[in-house]
């Protein structure tokens, strides 16, 4: 029964990657939105911590398969 229902939809893959790709777009259009509403929250005072979270997010990943 998983053999068939792994040919007809694919198998569920483990990795973390598509959700923070999914996660990043949101934050990205949320930025775009609410960007002149919070003067705080623009890309300049954001994108920093967006790089130090994909890094972390990398070593986590890392970590984690060992």
């Amino acid at each position: 029964m998983s053999d068939n229902r792994d040919m007809c939809f694919g198998r569920r893959s483990s990795t973390v990657w598509p959700l923070v790709v999914g996660c990043f777009i949101v934050l990205v259009g949320l930025i775009e939105l609410f960007g002149d509403t919070y003067r705080w929250l623009s890309w300049d005072n954001v994108w920093p911590y967006i790089v130090i979270l994909f890094g972390l997010l990398i070593v986590a990943n890392s970590l984690y398969k060992r």
